[in-house]
């Protein structure tokens, strides 16, 4: 079982002050911030009073396993000042390996996924060699794209199922740098089974060789869909095709800025040259070999997730909102208004909720999944948004 943020932070003690970042933000929040600079309206929102429940970033408010904890408190303080690296970055690296079967030299890491997804366009894309992207899916390798002056290839997701559209990604595949498949997908919350992406990437591998294919699993822990499965076989046996994963998610430690991808030695050296991928170092190390250690937390994680999704989206669905079948710790609603009216109708009331997702900002709105006890007291506040009813 977990416990909140607050509960951790007191656990930790004033002695694990410098660890209390793990609770901090992802490169969600990092996102929304950028986006609400350009005038997206995504931004952190700016309340008084109380703290606003926070479900607009798919932060893990439940924190990461107690076993991170107790690993961060135990840690003897002296060898915080040794090592470059740190004594523990080669066991952190051999942690995620061993996840998968794979080995030291299949595996780079950085701190925070987003720095592999900027690193893969940087290696991937250039004036020349496009991205291959969904539409909507997660922004970030199209905004560094768009940056570097590469031509972005959006690939609408199916208008009813909203599940991305490998067929057509496929086809805009050919002669194309990199196909960014971000599975399950944010914001749509739709997974694709292993035996279609398998299959999708081995096509996409026969007609274009030379093109990339980055998978990103950030959400993968989540999924509940029959043979969801990582990718991370494949991705050691195709060169040019790699999987990211996340500890900002599922094992609740954003604030840490952790991620790492997998592929062969080759691909995985290639992005990682492409972009400075940070340091890491020896907390986070030591907090992920306890995070990854912990399957059984995760197992728990996953399904109280579920409980709360499956709670979250029936009420809904009561009211007459469409949202597709959710494999992620967020769901994506058919408000069928402006996501900004709604998102300001929220805040007003002490809720804070995702920001715009073009082109469905017109109709959709993205919702993370707090604890059970935010969901229970944001749902009123959803409904009376909505207009189904007053508090």
């Amino acid at each position: 079982m977990s416990f909140s943020r607050r509960e951790f932070v007191r656990r930790l003690g004033v002695g694990g002050a410098a660890a209390a970042s793990i609770i901090g933000y992802g490169r969600e929040e990092l996102f929304a911030l950028e986006q609400g600079q350009r005038g997206g309206g995504g931004g952190r929102p700016a309340m008084s009073g109380p703290a606003p429940i926070r479900l607009s970033s798919n932060e893990n408010l439940r924190g990461p396993s107690p076993k991170v904890i107790e690993a961060l408190k135990a840690h003897p303080s002296r060898d915080l000042g040794l090592g470059y690296p740190p004594p523990n970055v080669s066991a952190f690296v051999d942690a995620c390996a061993a996840m998968d079967g794979a080995k030291p030299n299949n595996v780079i890491i950085s701190t925070g996924s987003g720095e592999i997804l900027t690193a893969a366009v940087m290696a991937y894309c250039n004036g020349d060699h496009s991205l291959v992207t969904g539409d909507p899916s997660y922004g970030s390798p199209a905004q560094t794209a768009q940056r570097i002056k590469a031509p972005v290839k959006f690939i609408a997701v199916d208008p009813k199922s909203l599940a991305l559209d490998l067929e057509g990604m496929i086809r805009a595949s050919i002669g194309a740098g990199l196909v960014f498949l971000c599975n399950p997908n944010n914001p749509t919350s739709t997974v694709q089974t292993s035996a279609d992406v398998e299959q999708m990437v081995r096509t996409i591998k026969q007609r274009s060789p030379e093109t990339g294919i980055l998978i990103d699993e950030a959400y993968l822990e989540y999924a509940t869909k029959p043979g969801a499965f990582t990718m991370a076989k494949l991705a050691l046996e195709l060169p040019g095709v790699f999987v990211s994963r996340t500890f900002s998610k599922a094992y609740g430690m954003a604030g840490m800025r952790m991620g790492y991808a997998i592929g062969q030695p080759e691909t995985v050296r290639k992005v990682g040259n492409a972009w400075g991928l940070g340091s890491i170092s020896e907390l986070q190390a030591v907090a992920g070999i306890a995070a990854l250690a912990d399957q059984e937390h995760m197992k728990w994680e996953k399904m109280e997730n579920k409980r709360v999704r499956d709670w979250t989206q029936a009420q809904f669905r009561a009211m007459g909102f469409e949202t597709p079948e959710s494999d992620t710790n967020f769901i994506f609603v058919n408000i069928r208004r402006p996501a900004v009216e709604f998102r300001d109708g929220c805040r007003a009331l002490g809720v804070a909720v995702g920001r715009d997702f073009p082109p469905m900002e017109k109709s959709y709105a993205r919702i993370s999944l707090g604890r059970m006890e935010d969901m229970e007291k944001a749902m009123p506040v959803f409904k009376q948004v909505l207009g189904k009813t007053s508090v």
